[in-house]
């Protein structure tokens, strides 16, 4: 069986599909193997891949990214600016998707530059890890790269766990976290700061400094004020060289939201 052009995909449709469609596949084109299979009048059957295989190859990808599925396939389309309630939030969140969006269309000079984006407000919820994800996988649909987000809470938590887990290695560990194509490291400065901790921290960030690998930031905390959280002082500079500072609203997404949806609740249980 031969997998053929789209030129000739088009006279075996004339034939008849053999495959059988299935709700396995998200396009019902195929039985959910990724392949169709057609027959022509001589007998002859071809083999092509359908559309559901690119998707599901993306869908690993962003399960290997550990994504969280609450994030799964969101664009900068799902960012909205307008639902934050100040005039300043609005402002911020308008800048804030521009830099996202800028980022993503500049990427291979942001690469050559070594540079990632450092996504900072003070509020939880203010939609900091919604916006650094959207960049990861727009950055995958476009740039097929192989990301990876994880909270700095998780890295060290992992990191402790190797040392039980007699299955993964602690320095293969802490290389997926280098090498990673773009790194996404989640709520800087809410982990409780140890000497252990700064120095695993600050040999993440020195070897992805030296190899120019891309790292997106979300903190708390504006990047000068990393300099109190980590007295070693190494961590700060890093950050500083490696990032482009990026403010977000002084707003919680997630508690409008929530707002809403028990709104919307209260609305149904009596009205």
């Amino acid at each position: 069986m031969n997998i053929s052009s789209d030129t000739d995909l088009m006279s075996w449709k004339k034939s008849g599909k053999i495959t059988e469609p299935s709700d396995k596949c998200i396009y019902r084109e195929c039985d959910g193997s990724g392949t169709i299979i057609y027959r022509r009048d001589n007998g002859t059957e071809y083999m092509t891949f359908c559309k559901c295989r690119e998707y599901n190859q993306l869908l690993h990808e962003i399960k290997t990214a550990k994504i969280p599925e609450d994030y799964f396939h969101k664009t900068l389309k799902d960012f909205q600016t307008n639902i934050y309630q100040s005039v300043d939030s609005i402002k911020l969140a308008k800048y804030a998707q521009k830099a996202a969006s800028c980022y993503v269309e500049l990427f291979s000079e942001m690469v050559k530059m070594g540079k990632g984006l450092y996504l900072y407000s003070k509020t939880k919820g203010s939609g900091k890890t919604l916006l650094s994800i959207i960049i990861i996988y727009e950055l995958m649909l476009k740039y097929k790269v192989k990301p990876l987000y994880i909270s700095v809470v998780n890295i060290l938590n992992e990191l402790k766990n190797t040392f039980q887990q007699k299955e993964m290695n602690f320095y293969d560990l802490i290389q997926s976290f280098k090498q990673a194509d773009v790194l996404v490291m989640d709520d800087l400065g809410v982990e409780k700061t140890t000497d252990w901790s700064e120095e695993i921290l600050t040999q993440i960030l020195d070897e992805r400094m030296s190899h120019k690998k891309p790292t997106i930031i979300t903190s708390n905390m504006p990047i000068a004020a990393l300099e109190q959280k980590y007295p070693a002082g190494r961590i700060k500079s890093r950050v500083e060289k490696i990032t482009f500072p990026v403010p977000m609203p002084e707003e919680s997404i997630r508690t409008i939201l929530s707002k809403q949806e028990n709104d919307k609740i209260a609305k149904m249980f009596f009205e």
